[in-house]
């Protein structure tokens, strides 16, 4: 009888990950595989330009011995639609002892001269990783970019391929879910599908892995990117603590806003746990509410790039309340500056917003009503 075990994101890269997943870890015998994925929808372009130009340099520091290793990746981005919410992975591999690892990444626009840093630490133990991701990975128009939705894939492609590493011994590997079935008798280590027909035919939606191992089956569904994993990236650690403002207690953020700055991570993860409604599982639904409430304020309220929108008095509301059961607004009040109201019915509150400046500025006016 064999026993199946249903795995899901990098569970078995290394679980230590999932909150940061724009960087994923794979640790074998035959090296470190370090996946940086750049998500398309944190990049710019130049007004009226279809494509731009970006470098990725980052310097691997060992936390012990200060050894230090570089990489540099240099990629061509088009200004695309069907790129929206996709990422653009970028991998290095390397020989790695077991230890502490920091991270410090720089994105560079070479277009436009902007660049953006940030850090990130890992460990690496004396165990390898068993079964790393499957990732899909596609092309168009001479860009790899890997999709969030394997039913809304721009057709057709010039290219899709399935590729993963394994450092278990697997007596069977099958990619199922497309006919015919693909299989890998014995892989030493890693394979790669080739399903580019099966995907321009549409039939990808089901797509599926399972591993043999003795009398172990391992199911996995592709490894797909998704707007979670650039959280990260699009919110520095600072930001992360000023938006917990809105939902702590005084004596939680009074606690965060005292964290030294290396233990901050690991504090925002403490934080998530005591609010996790299913402990024991991979999701955490309030954290992943929370943050679609942030990235909806920011994309929604966003008046010019000094004042972000989840820092807007809208912002902080939507965040804190959600989505309103009603708005009432008039931008044109006789004798009267620009008003909108947000109505939440259970709750029996109301919150009125003026543009006082006229400039699309809306500031809360009843904050008594906040608390």
């Amino acid at each position: 009888m064999k026993k199946t075990i249903r795995l899901c994101l990098a569970l078995f890269a290394f679980a230590a990950f999932l909150p940061a997943q724009e960087l994923i870890v794979e640790h074998y015998p035959q090296g470190t595989d370090i996946w940086v994925l750049i998500p398309y929808n944190t990049l710019v372009f130049k007004k009226d330009m279809t494509e731009a130009n970006y470098q990725l340099v980052m310097e691997l520091k060992n936390n012990k011995t200060k050894k230090i290793h570089n990489f540099d990746h240099s990629f061509r981005v088009l200004r695309r639609d069907w790129l929206h919410d996709s990422s653009f992975p970028v991998m290095f591999s390397i020989q790695l002892e077991p230890g502490g690892y920091q991270a410090s990444m720089r994105l560079r626009n070479l277009s436009q001269g902007d660049k953006s840093d940030y850090k990130r630490v890992f460990t690496l133990g004396m165990d390898y990783t068993e079964i790393g991701q499957p990732w899909l990975l596609a092309e168009k128009e001479g860009v790899l970019f890997q999709p969030s939705d394997l039913e809304k894939l721009p057709l057709p492609l010039d290219k899709c391929v399935l590729k993963q590493k394994l450092g278990l011994e697997a007596d069977s590997i099958h990619v199922v879910g497309i006919d015919p079935i693909r299989s890998f008798l014995a892989p030493v280590h890693q394979y790669e599908a080739d399903l580019t027909k099966q995907a321009n035919a549409g039939e990808l939606p089901q797509l599926g892995v399972s591993v043999y191992e003795s009398n172990i089956r391992y199911l996995m569904e592709p490894f797909l990117f998704s707007p979670w994993f650039s959280y990260n990236v699009r919110y520095s650690y600072k930001d992360q603590i000023q938006q917990l403002r809105y939902i702590a207690n005084q004596n939680e953020y009074r606690s965060l806003r005292s964290i030294p700055e290396s233990q901050i991570p690991d504090a925002i993860e403490k934080f998530w746990q005591t609010r996790d409604p299913s402990p024991g599982t991979l999701r955490n639904e309030a954290r992943e509410a929370f943050y679609q409430r942030v990235i909806t304020a920011d994309e929604s309220f966003t008046v010019h790039k000094r004042l972000k929108g989840w820092k807007s008095d809208r912002g902080r509301i939507y965040i804190k309340y959600g989505e309103p059961s009603e708005i009432l607004s008039e931008s044109q009040p006789l004798g009267r500056h620009p008003y909108i109201i947000w109505f939440y019915y259970q709750q029996n509150l109301e919150f009125i917003f003026t543009d006082s400046g006229g400039f699309g500025l809306y500031q809360l006016r009843n904050k008594d009503e906040e608390y």
